[in-house]
């Protein structure tokens, strides 16, 4: 299931820091989802808005 890394600011450059908890939950071929959700962020804790970047976490 979707699992929140944060809130990303609009229209900015930012670096988000990951809780060691979400870090425990990244592992090869998880996907990581950057969707549009209301200010402040989903209010569900799950996506509820489109989806408008996704892609393979690899290792490097």
């Amino acid at each position: 299931p979707p699992v929140s890394m944060g809130v990303i600011p609009a229209g900015a450059t930012a670096h988000i820091v990951v809780s060691l908890a979400a870090q425990q939950k990244l592992a090869q071929g998880a996907v990581l989802a950057v969707s549009l959700e209301p200010s402040g962020g989903s209010p569900t804790g799950q996506p509820t808005g489109p989806v408008v970047a996704a892609g393979d976490l690899k290792s490097i």
